[in-house]
């Protein structure tokens, strides 16, 4: 079970990981703003990520797309600028990105300490049953 609930674990991180590496590389990938008559947007749309625990101890990590994920932006110079130049920015914070970036390197370091440990566990449990 133990090694179940890590694997677990892992798996949400590498999604947050991989949802911060994404909106960190698209956070200036504009598109067009949604019009009634056009009401999609190829603007990059912001991924977070929430957890749900789980009856057995683990973690789930479910990724999301925010639909309204962007903010107009004036750059009449954009591909996508309408006639008033604006354009659909995504709402990327940064500073939001790195921090969950740095979280993430922090419970794989964590993980894998957790693992280490174990090791020595059962390396200390064989050497006294010998």
């Amino acid at each position: 079970l133990w090694p179940l609930l890590w694997m677990q674990r892992w798996q949400a991180q590498k999604q947050q990981l991989s949802a911060s590496a994404n909106n960190i590389a698209n956070a200036t990938t504009t598109g067009a703003l949604p019009t009634p008559q056009s009401p999609a947007s190829t603007v990059y749309k912001p991924l977070t990520v929430s957890y749900t625990a789980l009856e057995n101890g683990g973690v789930t990590a479910n990724v999301t797309a925010d639909e309204n994920g962007f903010s107009p932006v004036y750059n009449p110079s954009d591909a996508y600028a309408n006639a008033e130049g604006l354009v659909a920015a995504p709402n990327v914070d940064i500073s939001q990105e790195i921090v969950n970036l740095m979280e993430a390197k922090t419970v794989f370091k964590a993980n894998v300490n957790v693992l280490k440990t174990q090791d020595r566990m059962l390396g200390a449990l064989l050497d006294l049953i010998k």
